[in-house]
């Protein structure tokens, strides 16, 4: 009896120590493939990081995209706004200021490249007649500070519509046969036109209801007139544009 145990404890050591080595051979396979996980887990989570990251940035670079296509506008005109920091203090003054601006914008259409003159020819009656109204506000009394406010919009206006003029004069012979005429820029022009038409109402109502003199009111209503006939001819320019049709413009 005492022979057979001695001879089966070794057997039993073998086990036990067999079952021993498995049990830790499984213990480190399963912290490795845990770990294993755990940094797969990790590169995922990475890796999302980093989409999103490409993801964001795409988005700030469209969104800088669409600020910039904003800020440019329609075309490649981008005439210097009129800013009359000097108001006339007598009328002799304010004439002598429009001679010397008129000098300025004559300048300005001769060193213009030859297919921008004819724009910057066409909004400098317009230009001359805002720099004038602004710089008319001491004379003007008490409705001199509303003068210059209606001036200062249609400042801007100037801006925007020669901007989208020189959109269509860029317009392309295919585009043209293909498309027909820039209804797009044709719309804006229209629409600045309509809101100048009520401004020029507004300064001829002003001029005729307050208290300015006979010679002032003058010079001051010519101007006016140059504005009208400004707004007539883009007007004009609009409705050309918009009756342009091409060979898919039925299709838009």
């Amino acid at each position: 009896m005492l022979a057979l145990t001695m001879s089966v404890l070794p057997a039993i050591a073998l086990a036990e120590k067999s079952e021993g080595q498995e049990g830790s051979n499984v213990a480190v396979t399963a912290e490795i493939q845990g770990a294993s996980s755990t940094q797969r887990v990790g590169e995922s989570r990475d890796q999302k990081e980093r989409e999103d990251g490409l993801e964001a940035t795409s988005s700030n670079q469209i969104g800088e995209d669409q600020n910039e296509e904003q800020e440019y506008g329609f075309g490649r005109m981008h005439l210097r706004l009129e800013n009359a920091t000097t108001s006339a203090l007598s009328l002799e003054q304010l004439k002598q200021m429009m001679e010397v601006r008129k000098h300025e914008l004559d300048d300005e259409e001769a060193s213009t490249t030859p297919e921008d003159r004819d724009i910057v020819k066409n909004a400098n009656p317009m230009r001359l007649a805002v720099h004038t109204l602004l710089a008319s506000k001491e004379l003007l009394g008490g409705i001199g500070g509303q003068v210059s406010e209606i001036a200062k919009h249609m400042n801007d206006s100037i801006a925007t519509t020669t901007d989208a003029e020189a959109q269509i004069q860029s317009r392309g012979f295919l585009m043209h046969l293909l498309f027909g005429g820039d209804s797009a820029a044709a719309n804006v022009i229209k629409e600045q036109v309509a809101q100048n038409q009520q401004r020029i109402d507004d300064l001829t109502k002003l001029l005729g209801e307050a208290n300015v003199p006979v010679d002032i009111q003058a010079t001051l209503t010519a101007q006016i007139t140059a504005l009208k006939e400004a707004q007539a001819r883009l007007e004009a320019l609009a409705q050309k544009e918009q009756s342009k049709w091409g060979l898919f413009s039925w299709r838009f």
